[in-house]
């Protein structure tokens, strides 16, 4: 067994419901030391032997495929309603050629289908960090998709139960509700050189399986960001996503520009933030 550390900062059966189903159609606060655990088959999963279909059809997926795309997270979840997930790319976000889809799945939830990341050139890199949660022990599962259609995957086996069913701390009447703080790294970046950004978005993110109290179902649905009014990255996200979503990315600036955040949720409530950027010749 192979196992990579990395410092880390962010914090039964599958059911095809209708909402589950127009999903595919649509496609931080935590520190951790995560581990990378490479299960001897990937394949060995009942409920993504029957998804992957449905999502890839009968392409081929590279499984292992560390040298394109790597996942990190920790074996076992201390709270497994916010289990921290980093993804690093290794290929250059360049026109010609680059990461278009970054798929995160959990093969064990409710609803296995977590979060289609759309990546552009814009991004400069298609690495992506936030934080999700588990009914069950389950692997999870990065898939990368080149804009050739060629598939590269990277898998984990993480312990933890009982995310997506434990108690929510607000409600969606929660006057916070949709406030979102989108911030960079750097006040300052050289032009060419991709800067990362967080985004931090306040929300229930209700899933409807809460123990304390029945609720509709209430999540952020999509996430799109641009630079300078280009397309950077799009999140299509289902309730996966925990509570008060986090999401770490980054963008390509060639010049001074305003980065902008709109996020849509499950009731059509639209949010937006903006924030300017400098570069420096």
């Amino acid at each position: 067994m192979k196992i990579n550390t990395l410092s880390l900062t962010t914090s039964k059966s599958i059911k095809l419901s209708a909402r589950f189903l127009a999903l595919l159609g649509l496609f931080a606060a935590l520190t951790v030391t995560p581990q990378l655990l490479h299960a001897a088959d990937p394949d060995d999963n009942a409920n993504w032997l029957q998804l992957k279909p449905l999502l890839f059809g009968d392409r081929t997926i590279h499984p292992h495929a560390t040298d394109v795309v790597q996942l990190f997270v920790s074996e076992r979840a201390d709270d497994a309603a916010v289990v921290p997930v980093m993804v690093r790319t290794y290929v250059k976000q360049k026109p010609e050629r680059y990461i278009k889809h970054v798929y995160l799945i959990i093969d064990e939830n409710p609803s296995p289908f977590g979060v289609k990341f759309t990546m552009t050139p814009r991004s400069g890199r298609a690495d992506v960090e936030t934080r999700v949660r588990m009914e069950s022990s389950s692997p999870i599962r990065v898939i990368a998709e080149m804009n050739d259609g060629s598939l590269w995957m990277d898998s984990a086996m993480v312990y933890g139960a009982g995310g997506c069913s434990a108690p929510i701390s607000g409600g969606a009447a929660d006057s916070s509700l949709g406030k979102m703080r989108l911030k960079t790294d750097a006040i300052l970046a050289n032009a060419g050189e991709a800067v990362p950004a967080e985004l931090m978005i306040k929300h229930p993110q209700i899933t409807g399986m809460s123990t304390n109290i029945i609720l509709e179902p209430h999540f952020v649905r999509q996430v799109n960001v641009y630079y300078a009014d280009e397309l950077v990255m799009t999140a299509d996200v289902d309730f996966t996503i925990s509570e008060n979503p986090v999401f770490r990315f980054y963008f390509l600036p060639d010049g001074d520009g305003e980065l902008r955040a709109e996020v849509v949720d499950s009731s059509e409530l639209r949010f937006e933030q903006r924030t300017a950027f400098k570069t420096v010749k």
